[in-house]
């Protein structure tokens, strides 16, 4: 006979996936989750950055409300990592840092020229009226950088070399690459098209293998101009650390030394010029250390730096004559690294397109190939351009929020952007706010006519004014200057 008990049925609840609802106790968060979460908020709404303390604590608190976290101690943290903006504080900006002087040995197209201004710098401006939808110009890259991201590709012989294009992907292809004559001969690497070729293999050789390389190991106890085992080196470690600007200002330098002309080198000198360190600090600047944020990780200056001498120690091992010359100082570097970093265009550096000032609504469209590196890009007049206006481009998406152009070209550029796109963009958006008050204004008026209604009845029609803006209704006699009156 069994006991009552174990008859009787037993009910057990079972947790699925072992799901357990989130705890709603309260919790005193790390200050690097307050400002993760702030960065969060902005990234999900850039206009949310102009917000004051209290509404974005109020976000805060909306987002993860079982957070116990003052407004005080907000503040407190967005000062303490520079993110605190304020109409009082100025944003930092480096235009006035960037030199250039004029471009030598620049073939011009025949409807533009070059104007250099000491607001501006250097622009290009139309010599004659130029029609909607012609190509003003097409050009070649100065400097072409393959892409980083594709770099084992491009090892394995499963990428150009050069362009970056994925090649097929067949057991034959690499047979019949080899059999078109473009493969190297040496290295596995492979190129897409003869043109891609042509363009890459000189550099190509002395970047990737010391036996072109003059004073090669093994041939000279001298020094290379060029060391291939650092290039590689190098490239590795640009690879792991995401590094292009390492990577893009090696090739740029190594292109000018094999450059027998010298003309490269004075046209790369010749461009907009900055160092790294300078454009640094807009990133690290008031209102703008957000922008260095990647996966919650803010990288602060000591850390900047230790990487930058690390990437620079690489640098002279692949040019070691131009180190001990003096040639290449940590400034240069740093120099090189600014320059590239606001000329190149997908990672290339073209000549006359670096001419091109910015404007959120510019009168030109830039066209590069999505198939073919080599084929360069086209400039296209977007409207009719007028004799002596300047051409421009835009640096940014214009379809962004104002101060996510202004925040990009500042940290970028070094410039706070203050054309008529811009300036109408700040209009509209504080006309907006101006309706938003009052609105609440007749939400004001509208209670206390009901409250007034229900003192002294209905004997009287109350009604909002239809013209209300927020503001006192002005007097004729008063306030305005009488032009004239009707008879």
């Amino acid at each position: 006979m069994s006991s009552p008990e174990s008859s009787t049925e037993r009910t057990e609840i079972v947790k699925i996936n072992d799901y357990e609802e989130k705890s709603t106790e309260p919790i005193i968060p790390h200050e690097r989750q307050i400002v993760d979460a702030v960065i969060l908020i902005w990234k999900k709404d850039p206009s949310t950055e102009s917000l004051g303390i209290t509404k974005l604590h109020a976000l805060i608190k909306s987002e993860y409300p079982n957070w116990s976290v003052s407004e005080k101690r907000v503040k407190t943290l967005l000062k303490k990592f520079g993110l605190l903006s304020s109409a009082s504080q100025e944003k930092f900006t480096y235009a006035n840092e960037i030199k250039s002087i004029y471009t030598p040995d620049i073939e011009l197209p025949p409807k533009v020229h070059i104007v250099l201004t000491s607001k501006r710098g250097k622009g290009l401006y139309a010599k004659t009226k130029i029609s909607k939808g012609e190509v003003i110009f097409e050009e070649s890259q100065l400097f072409n950088v393959p892409p980083l991201s594709k770099l084992k590709l491009i090892q394995s012989g499963k990428a150009c070399a050069y362009c970056g294009k994925l090649l097929q992907q067949n057991s034959s292809h690499a047979g019949i690459s080899v059999l078109k004559g473009l493969d190297c001969n040496i290295c596995s690497e492979l190129w897409c098209s003869q043109s891609c070729k042509r363009a890459d293999s000189e550099l190509h050789n002395v970047l990737k293998h010391n036996v072109f390389n003059p004073n090669a190991r093994g041939s000279s106890n001298k020094k290379k101009q060029i060391d291939a085992n650092a290039f590689l080196e190098l490239q590795e470690y640009a690879e792991k650390e995401q590094w292009n600007a390492l990577y893009a200002v090696a090739i740029v330098y190594a292109s000018i030394l094999n450059d027998k002309t010298g003309v490269k080198g004075k046209q790369f000198r010749a461009m907009a010029r900055v160092s790294q360190a300078t454009r640094y600090k807009a990133i690290n600047s008031s209102a703008g250390s957000f922008d260095t944020f990647n996966g919650g990780a803010l990288f602060v200056q000591e850390q900047q730096e230790v990487l930058w001498n690390e990437g620079y120690n690489k640098f002279v091992k692949v040019f070691p004559i131009s180190a001990e010359n003096g040639d290449m100082s940590f400034d240069e570097f740093m120099y090189m690294m600014g320059t590239y970093n606001i000329n190149n265009l997908d990672s290339c550096i073209y000549l006359t397109q670096s001419h091109l000032n910015h404007n959120c609504n510019p009168n030109t469209s830039v066209e590069t190939s999505l198939t073919n590196r080599v084929d360069g890009l086209k400039v296209i007049a977007a409207r009719e351009i007028r004799s002596g206006e300047e051409l421009t481009t835009t640096y940014v998406n214009p379809a962004h929020t104002v101060q996510q152009r202004q925040r990009e070209l500042r940290v970028n550029w070094g410039f706070i952007c203050g054309c008529q796109k811009c300036k109408d963009d700040l209009q509209i958006q504080q006309r907006r706010k101006s309706s938003s008050g009052a609105s609440k204004d007749k939400a004001s008026i509208r209670d206390m006519l009901a409250n007034a209604k229900e003192e002294v009845g209905d004997g009287i029609d109350l009604e909002i004014p239809t013209d209300y803006n927020g503001e006192r209704r002005k007097s004729v006699r008063f306030d305005e200057k009488v032009i004239a009156v009707s008879k």
